[in-house]
């Protein structure tokens, strides 16, 4: 990059001074107009792309300062090392024979622009500074409905204030002094939220400006890894956020007043006017809006790997001890964890790494049909319950605690519940004819919604993966993939896969799942393009129900519609 942009680098060599009107970012160099024209016929830089020298000069620093020649060779970067992250030249070549990909520098950038990492990047910005105005006038509003509420206190205070004679007027001004030390605490605190958030939304703007500036003046090279110090500061945005949300720096702060009830005995009795209550409540800006819909690192391109390259290696046979395991799990401990379905017969089973039995927990009688098992923790479960059968009216989740053997916890859902999944904050349930329920994972019988356009039948099982939801629909002989706010992602639909039940992931997004009547176990890649079976009758299946990836030991359990399981090793190429 020339240390002058303002002067022509042409001319510079030549000793003379040229006031620079365009830059090329292919040379990274300032020209004027004579040599821009010379520049433009040249066969060597007939083909460079050319723009003025303002536009390039209100490109961010960082940007302008990202070299596109070797620091080492002084040569044009031609290639990426993927394994480095890093864009090399000719000569690097040799510093780099042992990296195993090492890709055309054009196949990274060629069409960054239309990338899902440029597209992501452009929406999080978008999304970030939503929020960052969102919770400042929240916060601003809470400020105006202390002092509307400040106002409403006083007025009744004085009210009655008026009924009574000196020995209240001494209680109003002690009342009336904690109020204003409970109001300039709150207001104080609230206000210094603000600040901070105005800070983070002028960031942001600035993020945003410097992004379009990088839209449409960057070069392709400068862009992709120029996107990478935006990306850390919207992350940060994120995270702060994300932090205020955690640490509860985002309650609502109403303050009330509460009389005695002995007031018109005051002289008597009561030593005390009243007293200023808190109550704090959950923002409805604690739920960060994004409008983004998918999840993308500034890193080089993701290589998706073929199905083809997962193989299956068998472990053991398990015997679960259950008529008919509907649901099964894996806990941190190894312990395969499955439910059994039957009638009257509804239990809870843990079997070890030996394939020894650790405990049988017995569900009561009122819930009716357990039907699948997820872990919270380590120490409960949630087990869904689905029919409806006699005076058995319980249709929802119960939460059973693994140390003490009982169940602590029922949620009640709108109508039979067969999947269920943790996604870390949330249960995501399946309930019959009703699309997916979320339940909240910090309190479970308050916060409940649904996922739009997600209707499901009954058996059916759902999991999730990064920013997507996916889903069995055994009516229809399909998986749905969808995103959180309800978009359709893609579908999935083969007469290889006929009534799909139990559904997992591994933590590249590949995905497994068991065909009932196809009596099989399928591995479906990430996008739903690519499939292979990997078990079926062969392999000791019947009537296959369950299905669970073991992410942390790379194990797939696998429960038949009997008392065999079985456990498999997955394998990578």
């Amino acid at each position: 990059m020339a240390t002058n942009t303002s002067v022509c680098a042409i001319c510079d060599l030549r000793h003379v001074t040229s006031r620079s009107t365009n830059w090329c970012p292919e040379c990274e160099e300032a020209l004027c107009t004579d040599c821009s024209e010379h520049h433009s016929l040249s066969r060597g830089t007939r083909s460079h792309k050319t723009l003025p020298i303002t536009q390039y000069q209100s490109l961010p620093t960082f940007i302008t300062n990202i070299q596109q020649f070797c620091l080492f060779h002084n040569e044009k970067y031609q290639q990426y090392c993927m394994t480095h992250e890093s864009p090399i030249c000719y000569k690097c070549i040799k510093e780099h024979g042992k990296c195993s990909k090492v890709i055309p520098l054009e196949d990274v950038i060629g069409e960054i622009r239309s990338s899902e990492l440029f597209r992501d990047l452009e929406q999080s910005l978008e999304d970030v500074l939503e929020n960052v105005k969102r919770i400042r006038k929240d916060r601003e509003d809470n400020v105006k409905s202390n002092q509307t509420q400040k106002k409403n206190i006083t007025m009744e205070i004085d009210n009655i204030k008026t009924q009574i004679n000196q020995h209240i007027d001494k209680l109003k001004e002690s009342l009336i002094k904690e109020l204003e030390q409970v109001d300039g605490d709150h207001s104080c605190r609230i206000q210094s939220i603000i600040s901070s958030l105005k800070d983070q939304e002028q960031e942001i703007k600035l993020c945003n400006t410097e992004f379009e500036n990088i839209t449409k003046y960057a070069s392709d090279l400068q862009t992709f890894l120029g996107m990478r110090e935006i990306q850390l500061k919207v992350t940060d945005n994120e995270s702060r956020l994300k932090s205020m949300i955690t640490n509860k720096s985002l309650e609502n702060v109403d303050m009330q007043l509460t009389i005695d009830d002995k007031i018109q005995d005051f002289l008597k009795s009561v030593g005390k006017f009243g007293s200023i209550i808190i109550r704090e409540s959950p923002s409805i800006c604690t739920n960060m809006s994004s409008k983004k819909t998918r999840q993308a690192q500034i890193s080089a391109p993701y290589t998706m790997q073929s199905v083809n390259n997962i193989s299956v290696e068998f472990n053991k046979k398990l015997n679960t001890l259950c008529s008919w395991p509907n649901g099964c799990t894996i806990t941190r401990k190894g312990w395969c964890i499955f439910i059994d379905y039957f009638d009257y017969n509804e239990k809870l089973v843990a079997i070890n790494a030996h394939g020894k039995t650790e405990f049988t927990i017995k569900l009561s009688n009122l819930y009716y049909s357990a039907l699948d098992v997820e872990v919270i923790n380590d120490n409960t479960v949630a087990v869904s319950t689905g029919e409806t059968y006699g005076n058995r009216q319980y249709r929802g989740v119960i939460v059973v605690d693994l140390t003490d053997k009982k169940v602590i916890k029922f949620i009640k859902l709108p109508g039979e519940t067969y999947g269920i999944k943790h996604d870390g904050t949330s249960l995501i349930c399946c309930v019959k004819d009703t699309d997916l329920h979320v339940i909240s994972y910090k309190d479970y019988s308050v916060k409940i919604t649904t996922i739009p356009n997600t209707v499901v039948p009954a058996d059916s099982y759902v999991t999730t993966h990064a920013d997507t939801i996916l889903f069995t629909n055994p009516n229809k002989n399909e998986i749905v993939c969808c995103f959180y706010d309800g978009t359709l992602a893609w579908e999935f639909n083969n007469d290889i896969l006929k009534t799909p039940r139990g559904i997992t992931v591994d933590d590249k997004g590949n995905i497994f799942v068991v065909g009932r009547k196809s009596c099989n176990v399928l591995i479906i890649s990430p996008d739903g393009k690519q499939y292979k079976q990997i078990l079926n009758k062969e392999n000791g299946l019947n009537d296959p129900h369950a299905i669970f990836f073991d992410k942390l030991r790379n194990q797939l359990l696998v429960a038949n519609g009997s008392t065999d399981a079985f456990l498999y090793n997955i394998r990578y190429l």
